[in-house]
């Protein structure tokens, strides 16, 4: 099984992380996060966030390739199991995290 690194790497290379505005809402947000690529990279993946008690998500098509995504809480809990305390990532995707991060401490 490949290391947080790894996967980390993945992320920034076909992923997506984001912070968006709740639906009908002027001031909530919610983190996001999305990951695209092969159907048998992405259950590896899956594969990966269930060793570390990450589990529901499932891989979906979307046109000529497949995506995993979430938001909310398994959002929070992917992001902050990829990015927090690393030393290599790519730095818009580093900063969104952070921020990702820090918001879910503030309310702890």
């Amino acid at each position: 099984m490949a290391s947080r690194d790894f996967w980390r790497g993945v992320v920034d290379g076909d992923g997506s992380i984001g912070i968006y505005r709740r639906p009908r809402s002027i001031a909530a947000t919610m983190p996001q996060f999305r990951l695209v690529g092969q159907r048998r990279v992405l259950e590896a993946f899956l594969g990966f966030l269930r060793t570390r008690g990450i589990v529901g998500l499932s891989v979906r098509p979307h046109k000529s390739i497949f995506t995993v995504g979430t938001t909310c809480g398994p959002a929070e809990r992917i992001v902050a199991l990829l990015y927090a305390d690393a030393t290599v990532a790519l730095s818009r995707k580093a900063e969104t995290a952070e921020r990702i991060i820090t918001a879910v401490r503030l309310r702890e």
